[in-house]
């Protein structure tokens, strides 16, 4: 069940700082990456429309807003008749001409049109703020991007090196052949070497793909044709900062989505109270002046002709089928359903927040102990060449020391990035930086 709705909902009075939504890009200290972002937001269509639908929301508040001053139109009417009359068929001519300007102007007793204007622009606070998550989104999706480049980048080296060391076995049992030193097994041991290097060459094709994928991706974030060609960044960075310890949960209250969610039942409560408003009787007023004459045209222009008017209506809606009393229903449905909205999305938004926080923990952890791992490996498979180039063990234990070196570090490289990743949702799902909370208009 839903809480009680509050009475103010202060979501059109905060700004969100402009420095949080990419200020986070310094945490990594890359000049490129944050070139990579300024040149997605410049350039990016999905933003570019987003920020379309602002302006166009701003119209729409404006035009709702036209309905609390008067209008005012004017015309001019002409019109000539001629006529046969009689046995001799003669002539009449008929001239009328007019000049007109019409004043009308519903006068607001209630707040009635008030509430519809502020009601739409409590809808362009929403969509300025689902620009900025789009903003924000578009910023993190290009950075994770880029990781994933120099990622698979660093993949392929480390394949084509281990590509070089299972060649460099596979040439030792081939000069073996060759002098007639080989034993039983080293038929075997070739079958194995030559099996290991055409997996190798099968995974470097893999991560050469991914590497194309994600330029591609790139390419097509920062609006430039997906040709495959960027050069993203050099390597993979590390945040030059932990995440802060008690982070203040007010940071979650900028997040652009939530503010939206915000403003949209801003937006209804504004809606709901124009339609009860609406059973209220309404006043309009109106006037006009101008000038009438059956001579001439030019005759419109004096001062003599010139005609005037003043009333006013008072209207009380008395019966109109429920369709009032449904119209407030409606609202007050749409309300609710916008409450739910934006209840919902703050449990998200803990949720995201939440998740991001542990798994950093977690990742961190990972990281160390493959760190750890790799290292041992590395170490493990000199010893096993070692021993393998001396006679000790076999080829078998010198393919595994490889496999399991360069599969630790190949999941040291890929934890480095899901670590990088999860610091950027963590961006993500505080609404930017750590440093920039909501401010005040």
């Amino acid at each position: 069940m839903v809480g009680e709705l509050p009475e103010t909902w202060t979501g059109g009075n905060r700004t969100i700082p402009g420095a949080a939504i990419t200020g986070w890009l310094s945490d990594f200290q890359s000049p490129q990456l944050t070139a990579l972002v300024n040149e997605a937001v410049e350039n990016n269509y999905d933003l570019s429309a987003t920020l379309s639908r602002v302006q166009q929301a701003q119209e729409r508040a404006r035009i709702a807003g036209s309905d609390r001053v008067p209008s005012v139109d004017s015309g001019i009417r002409t019109t000539r008749s001629q006529n046969l009359r009689g046995a001799s068929f003669r002539s009449v001519r008929a001239n009328s001409f007019s000049f007109s300007l019409d004043v009308s102007w519903e006068a607001d007793l209630w707040g009635r049109v008030k509430n519809l204007r502020d009601s739409q622009w409590d809808l362009v606070t929403a969509q300025t703020n689902v620009y900025e998550a789009s903003r924000l989104s578009l910023a993190a999706n290009v950075a994770k991007t880029a990781f994933e480049v120099i990622e698979s980048q660093e993949q392929a080296r480390l394949i084509r090196q281990n590509l070089a060391s299972l060649r460099t076995n596979l040439d030792i049992l081939d000069s073996k052949l060759e002098a007639g030193d080989a034993d039983d097994r080293t038929a075997l041991e070739i079958s194995l070497s030559r099996a290991d290097i055409a997996g190798a060459k099968s995974r470097l094709l893999a991560e050469q793909r991914q590497e194309d994928a994600a330029r591609r991706t790139l390419e097509t974030l920062l609006g430039r044709y997906p040709a495959g060609e960027i050069e993203a960044l050099k390597s993979l960075p590390r945040p030059s900062r932990k995440v802060p310890a008690g982070l203040p949960s007010e940071l979650l209250l900028r997040r652009p989505d939530l503010l939206a969610a915000e403003a949209r039942v801003d937006s209804a409560l504004k809606e709901l109270a124009a339609s009860r408003k609406a059973l209220l009787p309404a006043v309009a007023i109106t006037s006009g002046a101008g000038t009438s004459t059956t001579d001439e045209f030019s005759d419109i222009f004096e001062i003599q002709n010139l005609v005037w008017n003043l009333g006013q209506n008072f209207t009380r809606p008395l019966y109109q089928g429920g369709r009032l009393k449904a119209n407030i229903r409606l609202d007050d449905y749409e309300k609710d359903e916008l409450v739910s909205t934006y209840a919902e999305t703050a449990m998200t938004a803990f949720r995201e927040v939440e998740t991001a926080l542990a798994a950093e923990a977690y990742f961190l952890g990972q990281a160390e102990a493959l760190s750890e791992a790799s290292a041992e490996a590395r170490r493990s498979e000199g010893l096993s060449r070692s021993q393998y180039e001396q006679g000790l063990v076999d080829i078998i234990t010198l393919l595994d020391s490889q496999r399991r070196a360069f599969d630790a570090q190949s999941s040291l490289l890929a934890i480095k990035l899901e670590l990088l990743r999860n610091r950027v949702d963590l961006y993500l799902a505080l609404g930017g930086d750590f440093d920039h909370p909501l401010a005040e208009k």
